[in-house]
């Protein structure tokens, strides 16, 4: 099947959200003959998948799903597909690129690693190790980040981050606080994940962002008749798969757990037994949550779910003997994301729903595990101050905000802050006034015209490596197959070259250019040695810890008692402002007036949460004490299951798939502000705006807008600006510093 007709395949068939082995097979016939095989790992996402490549002459000329994978069984969705496409996309960034004026100019890896070291030297010494900031992108995730993390270290900065808070950072500590580990209870595994009889996704839209591990739930479904339910404010594609679709409205997830535990207690619905043996602390939150009264009847009243759906809800679920709850960024994008997943867990808690296959509640992207770590002498760290804060937002927030004790003087980063991060016009202000900023990437996106110095990255099978943890814990070994394109360099090379013109060539040794011998100093000693990889032939995949199965089993716990826990860390949350029962608060932009909201201090706390390592903004309860002017609640989420970040927008093929940065708007909202089917409309928010194309469906609430995220004005096919023009940098949880994303309240004005 030659190009064209499989792009028309593709968008013909653009509702199916994965290609079975057979049908990838079929696509390239006539290239894979005489191919040799590699089995390797997906680069996109943590669905974890394997896959087979297959290279002929040095090339990639076409690549399938994994049959002999037991997690994926050879389905793989487009993504991979659009990755072949961008490896060799002539738009790649192929040489080292320094600004100069309004141009950039080429200059070589050894000047441009002498300017970046120099200028971090001169830095250290007048402003102290902390003015860096490094923030780690998921597409660097394995070597990239063991080396950055070991040079802020050496460098005295203890601002570094990875996508934690911008994603569903949230969900670790929810789960830490509550099961004693961030983990999926379960694995998927048909014994496992697959092997639940009632499904409730909320704020999860797992059939595009796990496509191949639902195309296999969907198949169990079809056997064993299990229910899908899913809650969400528009009909995503898993609420098109599900038997029911319950439309909530945005940031009152928590209301709803806390609605439906209500229900299940005064109704004697509750695992009596499984409370008294497996957790502590149950009988105070009982106390709490009644008094509070937390009912169907108001949780019905704030989150605009039908009371009798709640009661049903809450009847089908304590009932059902096998159930699982899948959170995600529905729930991790809003200030209230940590008390929202600790009172899922609750849910999950006092109904029994944990210790067995098929069993539990998650927040999803929180697999990864310590696999692997460069270890830096004591006597080479030097002593540095609290950073500036979890969330990468509060560095650039230092530069203009004379709250914090210091300023940030320099950013290296791998990931795409003009696309990703908050308050768009905010950032780009921030940016140039920094005395040195340094970007990695693998396209010349917006962010190359930002920052000073451009660094070409090697990618995936160019670079090899281990490729991102899934959600259960699962890393797949990258063998290196092809080269790179020009001067374009994996990101260890190009951290040891610098951290050895830095001083540091002990720790940054020339060896650990070769990925097999940096994977065999860091992560042997924790199992994951090239060997053992080797030995998973059929999927060269192993889970963190080795061995890792269903977890809880017999009711016992991750934390210290080995028990559930339902009011741990109350001194931690009382620093934050909050209190350990998960008191019902929404985000302060979308309150209606009279609601529970929270109000920032005008103080810096050293975090509890992160042990004192970094400074936080604590909180106080407040009421809404008005109504905004801005009517409609704007949520975002990913284009399409075809799309996650600014560099899927690089690929013809993804990008035909999902075109535009469109606004879902429900019909009888754009009657009212007569807006019609595929007009530009800006969408328009306190902190800026952001151009789209109206699509008008009845597959949202009509107070709620859907705008995607992860477009740039820089891309070649589709060159939008960014949603995040119209979100809000400060608001934040302020316990995990996760941004609400989808916290916030806009307009539309036809254009």
């Amino acid at each position: 099947m030659d190009r064209r007709k499989f792009l028309k395949f593709i968008c013909a068939s653009a509702i199916l959200p994965v290609i079975p082995y057979k049908k990838a097979l079929l696509m390239g016939a006539n290239k894979i003959k005489g191919a040799e095989k590699f089995i390797t790992g997906c680069m996109w996402c943590q669905a974890g998948c394997t896959m087979v490549v297959f290279v002929k002459n040095g090339k990639v000329v076409h690549l399938t799903g994994n049959p002999d994978d037991p997690v994926t069984k050879g389905a793989l969705c487009i993504k991979p597909f659009g990755s072949l496409e961008i490896l060799k996309s002539p738009a790649r960034l192929k040489h080292p690129l320094k600004r100069s004026g309004k141009k950039y100019v080429k200059i070589s890896w050894d000047e441009i690693l002498d300017e970046i070291a120099y200028n971090l030297k001169q830095l250290k010494e007048k402003y102290g190790g902390e003015c860096l900031g490094i923030w780690a992108s998921g597409r660097s995730a394995f070597d990239g980040r063991l080396l950055n993390k070991a040079f802020a270290k050496l460098y005295g900065t203890p601002n570094w981050e990875k996508t934690g808070p911008f994603c569903n950072y949230s969900g670790k500590i929810a789960g830490i606080t509550t099961t004693g580990t961030r983990h999926t209870p379960w694995i998927y595994d048909h014994r496992d994940f697959y092997f639940a009889d009632l499904y409730i996704f909320i704020g999860s839209n797992m059939a595009a962002t796990r496509a191949p591990i639902f195309l296999n739930l969907e198949k169990e479904k079809k056997i064993r008749e299990c229910k899908f339910i899913c809650i969400d404010p528009r009909k995503t594609e898993t609420a098109n798969k599900s038997d029911k679709w319950l439309p909530i409205r945005p940031g009152t997830d928590l209301a709803l757990a806390l609605g439906l535990m209500h229900y299940i207690i005064k109704n004697n619905l509750e695992n009596k037994k499984f409370i008294e043996k497996h957790t502590e602390g149950f009988e105070n939150f009982r106390k709490e949550l009644l008094e509070n009264n937390y009912s169907i009847k108001w949780a019905s009243s704030v989150t605009g779910i039908p009371a009798n759906d709640l009661e049903k809800l809450a009847k089908l679920y304590a009932t059902t003997k096998k159930a699982i709850i899948i959170g995600n960024a529905g729930l991790s994008h809003h200030t209230n994301s940590v008390q929202t997943h600790r009172a899922f867990n609750m849910l999950a808690a006092i109904t029994g729903h944990f210790g067995k296959p098929g069993m539990g509640y998650a927040c999803l992207n929180n697999g990864g595990h310590k696999i692997g770590e460069i270890p830096v002498p004591k006597s080479m760290t030097p002593h540095c101050r609290q950073g500036l804060g979890k969330n990468p937002v509060t560095w650039l927030e230092s530069v203009e905000n004379p709250e914090y004790p210091y300023k940030l003087k320099a950013l290296i980063s791998t990931g795409s802050p003009l696309t990703q991060w908050p308050e768009q016009n905010k950032i780009r202000r921030i940016i140039p006034k920094l005395e040195l900023s340094v970007w990695n990437g693998i396209v010349p996106s917006v962010n190359a015209y930002y920052f000073k110095y451009i660094l070409p990255a090697a990618t995936w099978i160019e670079a090899g490596g281990i490729a991102p943890v899934s959600d259960d814990s699962r890393f797949a070994f990258v063998p290196k197959i092809v080269q790179p394109p020009g001067e374009a360099k994996p990101d260890r090379w190009w951290w040891i070259e610098l951290g050895k013109k830095m001083g540091w060539e002990k720790i940054f040794k020339d060896e650990f250019k070769d990925y097999k011998k940096l994977i065999d100093f860091a992560c042997a000693k924790y199992g994951f040695s090239v060997e053992n990889f080797i030995k998973e032939e059929k999927t060269r995949a192993l889970r963190a810890p080795v061995g890792r199965k269903t977890l809880f089993a017999n009711g016992k716990f991750q934390t210290k008692s080995g028990k559930f826990l339902f009011s741990a860390n109350k001194e931690k949350f009382k620093i934050c402002g909050l209190s350990t029962f998960p008191h019902f608060y929404i985000d302060p932009d979308i309150a209606k007036k009279g609601e529970n909201t929270i109000g920032y201090e005008k103080i810096l706390i050293k975090s509890p949460f992160q042990k004192g390592t970094c400074f936080a903004k604590p909180v106080k309860i407040i009421k809404k004490s008005d109504s905004s002017s801005y009517f409609l609640n704007l949520i975002t989420g990913r284009p399409s299951w075809a799309i996650m970040g600014d560099a899927s927008h690089w690929s013809k093929l993804l990008y035909s798939i999902s075109p535009n940065q469109i606004c879902v708007i429900h019909p009888e909202t754009a009657k009212l502000l007569n807006i019609k089917n595929h007009s530009k409309i800006n969408v328009i928010s306190p902190y800026g705006k952001a151009t789209c194309l109206a699509v008008i469906s009845e597959e949202i609430r009509n107070d709620t807008i859907f705008v995607p995220y992860s477009y740039g004005e820089k891309q070649p096919f589709s060159p939008w600006e960014s949603i995040n023009f119209v979100t809000n940098s400060k608001a934040m949880c302020p316990i995990s510093g996760q941004i609400a994303f989808k916290g916030i309240k806009v307009k539309i004005e036809k254009i």
